[in-house]
This record gives structure tokens, sequence and C-alpha cells, in this order.
């Protein structure tokens, strides 16, 4: 199937206009025209990376930014001026900021949701029904202002009386040192935490240059976090790290960007967009060349 385009905030950003998703996925198809058109297969094999990975960079509705490792990797591999990674960088920094609003905006919207939930409970579905006494000759649009200014009054008094009535109730209630035939049952115990995502350590080690971090296994994504290192700045290193599925099908592939003579970390996610992600994950320093040859790699398990 398609990917369905996105909606809502990932979609519009705050303002008016395409997101910063958007914008950078549009920027990045501007960056392979400029450089002459070349195939995605072109950029894919010379980043060792998957050209459905390329695809999905590029793609209008901006549903899998580039992260910051991969936008300096196709600059790169473009040969474009500094000031185009620089916009670039802002609008992956826009795109953080925009995930960080719409995660806030989700977790305002929960708890409201559940209020207007259980105040129609309380009144066994009244909110629902509410205007259905109207009379039938009213015009549409009057019925749904009067509909929502009764949902409206009725949920924030309800809210009222059921915060209320959880006050006095925690006033009455008769407490543990009470004793005698009042006295209070135990609490059931608190519903236990979520399990982590799993985690997996990887350590590779290729002369004085290394690559070294940790794997979270998300269910449609691994994080890749760590650092690369080489101690000879003639001896550039860089780390490819490449997703795969139970039945052995690549999924996704990224590079952390290259280090030389130095110590780098990175932080980045490697794309497994099927369901329960990532099967096994190959972790490979390379030689840093465009495009790279593998020294030494390490595969990975989920846990």
């Amino acid at each position: 199937m398609p990917d369905r385009g996105v909606t809502g905030p990932e979609a519009q950003g705050v303002g008016a206009g395409p997101s910063a998703r958007v914008e950078l996925a549009r920027t990045l198809r501007e960056w392979r025209a400029r450089a002459g058109e070349l195939p995605q297969k072109t950029v894919a094999r010379r980043l060792n990376i998957a050209q459905t990975t390329v695809s999905r960079y590029e793609s209008p509705d901006g549903r899998h930014p580039a992260p910051e490792a991969a936008v300096r990797a196709l600059w790169s591999c473009y040969r474009l001026a500094e000031e185009d990674l620089d916009q670039a960088l802002a609008l992956r920094a826009r795109v953080d900021e925009e995930l960080r609003a719409g995660a806030a905006s989700a977790e305002v919207a929960a708890p409201v949701a559940a209020v207007a939930v259980a105040a129609g409970e309380a009144v066994g579905g009244a909110v629902v029904v509410a205007g259905a006494g109207e009379p039938s000759a009213a015009p549409a649009a009057g019925r749904s202002r009067h509909r929502v200014a009764w949902v409206a009054g009725a949920t924030a008094a309800l809210a009222g009386v059921v915060v209320g009535g959880l006050l006095v109730h925690r006033l009455l209630a008769p407490t543990a040192t009470t004793g005698g035939a009042d006295e209070a049952r135990p609490l059931p115990p608190a519903a236990a935490p979520p399990a982590a995502f799993p985690t997996t350590d990887f350590d590779i080690i290729y002369g004085n240059t290394s690559t070294k971090g940790t794997l979270t296994w998300y269910n449609r994504s691994v994080g890749l976090s760590g650092q690369g290192k080489s101690e000879d700045s003639a001896g550039c290193r860089g780390t490819t790290a490449t997703s795969y599925s139970a039945s052995g099908s690549e999924l996704g592939s990224i590079h952390t960007g290259i280090v030389c003579g130095a110590s780098e970390n990175y932080n980045v996610a490697i794309p497994a967009d099927v369901a329960g992600g990532a099967s096994t994950v190959r972790i490979c320093l390379d030689d840093g060349a465009t495009p790279p040859a593998m020294l030494k790699c390490q595969d990975s398990r989920r846990p």
C-alpha cells in the first residue's frame, strides 16, 4: 500500500505553509537535481545505503525525515556549498522542534479526552444525545451551536462534580489506621511500568580505529548511539548500519559520518518500518571513502 499523506501538526507545522519535514525532503530532492539528476540508486551506492532509504528521505509527505548524519553525508556526496548545508541543518533542527511540539500536544489531549468520556459515562450517555429534545424545525447550525455549548457546560460541570466527589470520598474514606470493622482494605498493587525497549551493545575495533555503542530495538526503527574513533588523521573511518527483517530482507541503512584523527559521538535511527521492527542489524566500520569499503562488521540480533 502507498503511504498516506501526513496530516495535522506534522504536515502543516505551527504556522501557514509546509512543515519543516516537507521542506527538508524537498531540499534533498533539489540537491540531487542540482548534482546532475543522479539516480537514487547511484546515491545509495555511494553512501552504502538502500535505495529505498534515499527515496524515503525525499518523499514529498516528509514522513521519514533524514537524520542529521544523513543530511551531512548527502551534502558531501553532492559537493554543494557550505550555505546549503547550513540551511538544511536549520531545517533539521525545526523538524526536531515540530516533533517535540507534536508530542506535547498529544500529552495534553489525552487527559482532556478522558474527562469528556468520563462525563458522558456519568450521565448515561447524555453528552452523546444532547439536543435530542430540540425542535426538529430549528436550523442545523443552531442545533450544532446549542449542542456544543450544552456539551461544554455539562462537561465542565461534571468534571467539577467528579473532582469534588473524589476529594469528599478521600476525606470520608476510612484510613489504614482506623482499625476494627471499618479498617480500610489494602490498595491493589500499582500497575507495573511498561517494559523498556531491549538494547544490545556493540564494540568493533580495527587497528587504532573503532566504533562502539548501543542499539535500541524500537517497534519500527532501531536507535544507534555510540562513538566513532580514529587516532590517525590519515585513517578516516565511518560507521555503516543496516537493518534486516526476520526473512533477511534489507529494511534500511544509515551512515553516521566520517571521523579523521578524532572521536565523534553519533545518535541516529536506522529505518525498519515493518511490524515488529528489525530482527538483525549489521554494523560495519568502514574506510570513509565514497563508496566506503567495509573493514570489519558485527551482526546483532534482536534480544
